[in-house]
């Protein structure tokens, strides 16, 4: 009898576990994609922004504007400062997300030793405990794989921000000439200014599929809270029976 107490006991304390584990997560989720969609909002909006200067830089290159081409050049520098800023933090928040992925992980694998447990000591219905057990499986498995999701996402990040940085390192101080000497070096250069905006639109990108990922993800913390509350649910049930 005393032995049946403490289980239940536990099993409370780790359903309460789990209830707060399950808020977390829900707040976490909340807020990534109210962030990934204010990003979405503003990339989208300075990548336009940026083209346009680009769209006047290149107009001075074909003319052979010296003046006017290293004007527009500095003026996209300042704007490089910025987005280069922008993926760095974006970087620190995708490591945030792999701990948090990592957590998630760890309370599944919580849950599956007290469905286990459970199913062990059970003198109840034992099929619902193994369907219980593999709910809990699945969710961890979903789990695992965001969390794959976000060592990948992190480390395209991290890519994408170390590239940016570089091409801004080697135009921030080379100065555009249209001489016989430096038209090659120039058109060069001018090609790292292309690349750079193709690391924009990528990141963009990137930023949809993570949108995508956090809904999916979403869902899927829905449908394991729903399943949390059945099985607490059952256990009250099994207190009630227990009194009986």
């Amino acid at each position: 009898m005393k032995i049946i107490k403490r289980l239940l006991v536990l099993a409370l304390l780790i359903s309460c576990s789990a209830n707060a584990q399950n808020a977390k997560e829900a707040i976490q989720n909340t807020k990534q994609i109210t962030e990934g969609r204010r990003n979405l909002e503003r990339d989208t909006k300075e990548l336009q922004e940026i083209k346009l200067k680009i769209t006047l830089f290149k107009k001075a290159f074909d003319e052979q504007n010296s003046v006017k081409t290293n004007a527009l050049k500095q003026d996209i520098i300042t704007d490089m400062y910025r987005e280069v800023g922008q993926s760095q933090v974006k970087g620190k928040q995708a490591r945030i997300e792999i701990a948090q992925s990592s957590a998630e992980i760890r309370s599944d694998r919580r849950e599956v030793r007290r469905n286990r447990d459970d199913t062990n000591n059970s003198r109840y219905d034992r099929h619902d405990d193994k369907r219980d057990m593999a709910r809990d499986q699945v969710n961890k498995r979903d789990d695992q794989r965001d969390r794959r999701d976000d060592i990948r996402d992190f480390e395209a990040q991290i890519a994408r921000a170390e590239r940016q940085a570089s091409i801004l390192k080697t135009l921030k101080t080379f100065n555009f000439s249209f001489d016989s000497e430096m038209l090659k070096k120039s058109i060069l250069h001018k090609k790292l200014i292309h690349e750079f905006v193709k690391i924009l639109e990528d990141d963009i990108e990137a930023t949809k599929r993570e949108l995508a990922e956090d809904n999916r993800e979403r869902r899927e913390d829905r449908r394991e809270r729903f399943d949390d509350r059945n099985e607490r649910n059952e256990l009250d049930s099994k207190k009630r029976r227990k009194k009986w």
